[in-house]
């Protein structure tokens, strides 16, 4: 697009200016590789806290309620057996019981299984910080190549500079349900009860 006459020709960066603008993008560039190393400790760390999470069945009104009223149907239905039992002649210690338990932290309480999703979640995060570090060093060269034999204009300088995207962009929290399902399509078998009482940990 041709200047208007009485705007002034805009000047070009010297040598040193562009040393320097230059130096700047490289610092940028340690620093944002820097934040996406940190960004992908902290999706691993969130990972981990999701993974070993135990839910107990009184912090939530609604799973209250419904485990004290499953509990109460077991409690009702024990009586039943037992009573069945008395008649049948067997011995107290020797009749059958009928538990319900709240487990807190449905297939996780499977050492092999966090370690599975463990392992998918460090390929996945790896993966994620990998493209993370591949964009930053893209757009650094872009911005220093543009510097040097672009004749970068001075008022233009800060724009180039803020284009460098941060690395929020390419780093997101993992997910662990899109793990899981990657991880393993295997079948479920049959839920059992549990042996035990509820408990609060």
């Amino acid at each position: 697009m041709p200047r208007s006459p009485t705007e002034e020709p805009a000047r070009k960066l010297s040598r040193q200016e562009a040393h320097d603008l230059g130096m700047i993008i490289k610092e940028r560039t340690k620093v944002l590789k820097a934040h996406a190393d940190e960004q992908a400790k902290k999706c691993l760390a969130d990972f981990e806290k999701k993974v070993s999470t135990i839910y107990a069945y009184d912090q939530d009104e609604v799973w209250k309620e419904a485990t004290e009223l499953a509990m109460a149907e077991v409690a009702k239905a024990q009586e039943k057996i037992e009573a069945r039992c008395v008649k049948m002649g067997i011995p107290k210690d020797l009749s059958p019981r009928l538990l319900l338990s709240w487990e807190g932290r449905g297939q996780m309480k499977m050492a092999q299984r966090r370690n599975e999703l463990r392992l998918a979640a460090k390929a996945e995060i790896e993966a994620m910080k990998a493209a993370a570090l591949t964009k930053i060093e893209r757009q650094s060269l872009d911005l220093r190549t543009q510097v040097v034999s672009l004749g970068l204009m001075t008022p233009d300088a800060k724009m180039f500079l803020e284009s460098l995207a941060p690395v929020e962009d390419a780093m997101t929290s993992i997910d662990f349900e899109a793990i899981e399902t990657k991880m393993l399509e295997s079948k479920k078998g049959p839920r059992q009860l549990g042996h035990g009482g509820l408990y609060r940990g």
